[in-house]
């Protein structure tokens, strides 16, 4: 169950890290990057901005629960088996 979130964890990182490099800030972001005039203007309009603020805020609150659900899972004592006793 840790390998699971941890992968969940990484995933959501990796992810989080692009959708916040995607959005326009005052500098205009890397929203561009991707061949100039396609992608910026599918993330020009307010709908992909509002797509991508939501997408940002669901991945975040992902990001706290599997931090959270890593603190505890770490924090348990491991169980050991009474074959290796």
């Amino acid at each position: 169950m840790y390998t699971i979130i941890y992968i969940l964890h990484i995933i959501v990182c990796v992810l989080l890290v692009i959708t916040i490099l995607l959005q326009s800030g005052q500098m205009g972001g890397l929203g561009g990057i991707f061949g100039g005039g396609g992608a910026d203007q599918i993330f020009s309009t307010s709908t992909g901005s509002m797509f991508l603020k939501k997408v940002t805020l669901i991945l975040a609150a992902l990001l706290v629960v599997t931090t959270i659900g890593l603190t505890i899972f770490s924090s348990r004592p491991v169980l050991e088996s009474i074959m290796l006793k």
